[in-house]
């Protein structure tokens, strides 16, 4: 396995990255090259680096200077074997699942998931010959039950969206290492500052950094973490043909020479530049606003227009010990709560002044939307009773505003 230890707190290290050769002007943020090709000094060189002998770049479809100092930065503060940064977060988990699974393969997927990604695996990989098989995420037994030679791995959410059930994930380890087969979480709602991808033994870590690395949703994107806990090379269940020779960096290989060169979801330089500078900010920002999103938690439980809250930070939520314990004792900013029917929960959203009505989260800004009748509004009712969506649900991604400001726009809201 490769010796991925940071030297710094990852506080630290989102910030300053890994020491790196100079830009020779001194400047203290990185450089924003907007260009797609790259010139070569020779006919030798453009063969070294297009043949990786060299390091350098060749096109920024595969790879552009701005982008791969974002996924430096993501490596170095998760201490993973390599990421790919790619156009948005739905793009990140097709791409990652494509690079490791092919027609006939079978996938056990935690079935409370968001809309985008229970589309990707009923609908798109089905398409292509792939079966995903779902589970119950609170069941680590159910999902054993259902892996066969077939089976090329576990996929979960680290926090269901918007159900907010939350997996342990040392269960899951251990049956995944057991068959050989790698764990894989979309953390997008814990970004990597809250998500130890590593810790908890998962081998691939998708986020979508639109969420929260973003800051203001100013931008679109993606990574795939290959944190370097799975040997790929030496699991015969995986295919990577020549590129095996390539040892542990097959699957990364893979992904940016093989996907990333076919379908062709490159994020933009600028998008990096964004969201690099998202990444400073990132540990204030998450922290501040999960405290936010535990004030009005506890503000909503206790409200008598609202039937229950979803929250794992609430000492009486099911989930609250095994997410303090894995997510540093934080429980991200989105909550869910239920009202009396989907008539109250459309009144409360058109009563809201400060928060937002928005198909988002992870904003600086504190949002709210009805599940039901927006991301989950084309599924069948018998889909929205297996993710965990009711008609009487509202999803609040809670933002950076006063607390106090925040609950007393909900509360008149409820109260209207």
């Amino acid at each position: 396995m490769t010796d991925n230890r940071r030297d710094n707190d990852i506080e630290t290290t989102l910030i300053h990255g890994v020491p790196g050769p100079p830009d020779g002007y001194g400047a203290t943020l990185p450089p924003l090259v907007y260009s797609t090709a790259f010139e070569h000094d020779s006919a030798e060189d453009m063969e070294a680096v297009f043949m990786d002998r060299q390091p350098g770049h060749i096109y920024s479809r595969l790879q552009n200077p701005t982008v791969q100092k974002f996924e430096e930065r993501i490596s170095a503060s998760l201490a993973a074997r390599g990421t790919l940064a790619v156009a948005s977060g739905m793009s990140a988990i097709t791409l990652g699942l494509l690079a490791m699974l092919k027609a006939g393969d079978e996938i056990a997927v935690g079935k409370y998931l968001f809309g985008g990604s229970y589309s990707l695996f009923t609908r798109t990989l089905p398409d292509l010959g792939i079966t995903a098989q779902f589970f119950d995420p609170r069941s680590p037994e159910a999902a054993a039950e259902l892996i066969t030679p077939k089976t090329k791995g576990v996929f979960l959410e680290a926090v269901a969206n918007p159900a907010m059930v939350v997996p342990d994930f040392s269960a899951y380890r251990e049956i995944c290492e057991g068959a050989g087969i790698p764990l894989l979480a979309d953390a997008s709602l814990l970004t990597p500052y809250l998500f130890d991808a590593d810790r908890l033994g998962v081998d691939l870590a998708f986020f979508s950094a639109s969420k929260y690395i973003a800051g203001p949703a100013s931008t679109v994107g993606g990574l795939i973490v290959d944190t370097g806990r799975f040997p790929w090379h030496e699991r015969e269940r995986f295919d990577f043909g020549d590129l095996k020779r390539l040892g542990e960096q097959a699957y990364l290989t893979k992904l940016r020479k093989l996907l990333m060169a076919g379908v062709g979801p490159a994020l933009a330089p600028m998008n990096a530049f964004l969201l690099l500078l998202g990444l400073d900010s990132l540990p204030l920002r998450m922290d501040r606003q999960s405290e936010n999103a535990q004030a009005v938690a506890e503000f909503l439980q206790g409200h008598s227009r609202v039937r229950q809250v979803l929250y794992p930070g609430l000492p009486d939520d099911e989930f609250h010990h095994i997410s303090k314990a894995q997510f540093k004792n934080n429980c991200g900013a989105v909550a869910a709560f239920r009202l009396a029917d989907k008539a109250a929960c459309f009144s409360f959203l058109n009563r809201l002044r400060l928060v937002k009505r928005a198909v988002n989260l992870g904003d600086t800004k504190s949002i709210a939307l009805h599940p039901a009748s927006t991301i989950y509004g084309t599924f069948w009712p018998h889909e929205q009773e297996q993710l965990g969506v009711t008609e009487d649900m509202i999803r609040l991604s809670v933002g950076l505003e006063s607390p106090a400001d925040i609950i007393a726009d909900l509360d008149q809201a409820l109260r209207a």
